[in-house]
């Protein structure tokens, strides 16, 4: 009697181990299970977020002026790692300040400047087209400023590129870029610097530039793509539609120009 309620009591307690073991292994399975469902979940929705960008650059490109093609002279790409292409030459006349730009831009900036004065303000064109000897001369004298300050050879020169670009690298080289503020700021004892942005003037540049085909060529938030801190003061003319369809997107030069290039290609 004694043995036979031995032998009912161990069944009991192997049959209840062998359930609990049964039930572990199976929570194990959809512990092994649940991630791999993530997994999958995270994938599809990582492939969604590539289609839909893909998507939205394609709609880009098919919304690309007709007209515009890399390789027109008011679309030249000059930056900081793409120098002035050898064979590019801007026609410049003199201006206001005896600054230099490209004659093809006249009209354009002095038809904004006119609109500027009727609106209240007096620009100040502070810089038009650079040599490249002028642009050295810059650079340099930046450079000599921050070594005077302490820094190394090293540190001086990659603090001048925030700002400056080395010569054969800069915008002003093309005739088509133009540093702009109005006199009142001048007359202030302010420079070019990005606190133009507060001033009326600079907000009325930005809400009307598209209109006269310019661009802010170095727009805050954008400084990884065009490999230059922002600028308030620094536009570039690119043609009224390119302009239009620049600002509309928030694309910047460089953007828009690979852009084009993705067309050419398909």
């Amino acid at each position: 009697m004694r043995l036979t309620t031995l032998l009912l009591t161990l069944f009991l307690l192997l049959t209840a181990c062998s359930g609990n073991e049964n039930q572990a292994n199976e929570n194990a399975e959809q512990a092994v299970e649940e991630p791999t469902e993530n997994t999958q979940n995270n994938q599809e929705d990582h492939e969604a977020d590539k289609v839909e960008e893909t998507s939205e650059e394609e709609q880009l490109i098919q919304n690309l002026p007709k007209e515009a093609h890399v390789e027109d002279w008011n679309l030249v790409l000059v930056n900081p790692w793409v120098a002035l292409p050898e064979d590019f030459e801007p026609q410049l006349v003199e201006v206001d300040n005896e600054q230099r730009i490209d004659e093809r831009i006249v009209d354009a900036w002095n038809s904004w400047k006119e609109a500027a004065l009727e609106a209240g303000h007096r620009l100040f064109l502070a810089s038009g087209h650079r040599t490249v000897e002028r642009q050295s001369s810059n650079f340099d004298q930046q450079v000599n400023e921050y070594l005077n300050e302490g820094l190394s050879e090293e540190e001086a020169v990659e603090r001048a590129k925030e700002y400056l670009t080395e010569p054969g690298h800069s915008e002003h080289h093309t005739g088509l870029a133009l540093d702009i503020v109005d006199e009142e700021w001048i007359m202030e004892g302010h420079g070019l610097i990005p606190e133009y942005d507060t001033q009326d003037s600079q907000q009325w540049l930005v809400d009307t530039m598209t209109d006269y085909g310019f661009i802010l060529r170095y727009p805050k938030g954008k400084e990884e793509t065009t490999g230059i801190e922002y600028e308030s003061w620094h536009f570039r003319y690119v043609g009224e539609e390119n302009a239009k369809f620049m600002a509309e997107n928030d694309l910047t030069l460089e953007e828009y120009v690979e852009l084009l290039q993705l067309r050419d290609e398909q």
